[in-house]
């Protein structure tokens, strides 16, 4: 069984149709990176998977869950689904343990003990040790983002959202990220990545998602969708970008 099913999703912004009958299939331990021009619909299909924009109609199906029931409950939901932004959302006033805590001890409930061992657990993944302690004000961005997917793992999530993870940051920044985010692929968790890394998504993704004007154009494999676009659109946008 898939673990995500959306079927004839759609979300507008008054009148402004922003997805329009999207169908989509994840599978377990897949990496799917969604590609396309800016204002596709490709952030707001994201936050629709996570509750945070409310669709208009169709269905979200996660782990056999119609997600848009009336009497769902969406805290419990998001505690498995984490969400990278591209600004990082990290809470300023902490340093980088305290907040890859504050979740597990408000949501999980674990007691501080627990959370902090898996805190540092985290932390040491994306190389972030070292600055455990350190305010967050005073990271770079690429640490901030490190920091932010530590998080998001504290909560050991089945589901990883990442919104244009990179957009944020300095080109020499954009690497260190890139490459946190290609261990967690190789080690099989459920990834929907937005990203204009093209390289990035030809090395990593499993299922590449063209989207256009707020509908999937075309997918398929990197191989099919980089080697051999066939819709005109894909093509155009294909060129533009790896021009």
């Amino acid at each position: 069984m898939s673990l995500i099913q959306i079927n004839n999703l759609n979300k507008s912004f008054g009148s402004n149709l922003v997805l329009k009958d999207i169908n989509l299939t994840v599978e377990e331990k897949q990496v799917v990176c969604l590609i396309g021009s800016s204002g596709s619909g490709k952030s707001t299909l994201l936050r629709c998977i996570n509750l945070l924009e409310t669709p208009n109609g169709g269905e979200i199906i996660v782990d056999g869950q119609n997600i848009m029931t009336a009497n769902f409950d969406i805290n419990r939901f998001r505690s498995h689904v984490g969400m990278i932004f591209q600004s990082f959302n990290l809470f300023s006033h902490m340093n980088s343990i305290q907040n890859c805590m504050v979740g597990q001890t408000e949501v999980l409930k674990r007691s501080k003990t627990e959370a902090k061992a898996i805190a540092l657990k985290y932390l040491e993944k994306v190389g972030m040790l070292d600055f455990a302690n350190q305010s967050v004000k005073s990271l770079s961005g690429g640490q901030k983002q490190r920091v932010a997917i530590a998080r998001a793992l504290c909560m050991e999530p089945r589901i990883l959202l990442l919104d244009e993870p990179t957009s944020a940051l300095d080109p020499e920044m954009v690497g260190e990220v890139l490459e946190v985010i290609k261990q967690l692929a190789q080690e099989g968790l459920t990834m929907l990545i937005v990203t204009h890394e093209m390289s990035f998504a030809k090395d990593v993704a499993d299922l590449v998602i063209f989207m256009d004007q707020g509908v999937v154009c075309e997918q398929g494999s990197p191989k099919e969708m980089f080697s051999n676009p066939k819709h005109p659109r894909t093509k155009e946008f294909l060129a533009r970008i790896l021009r």
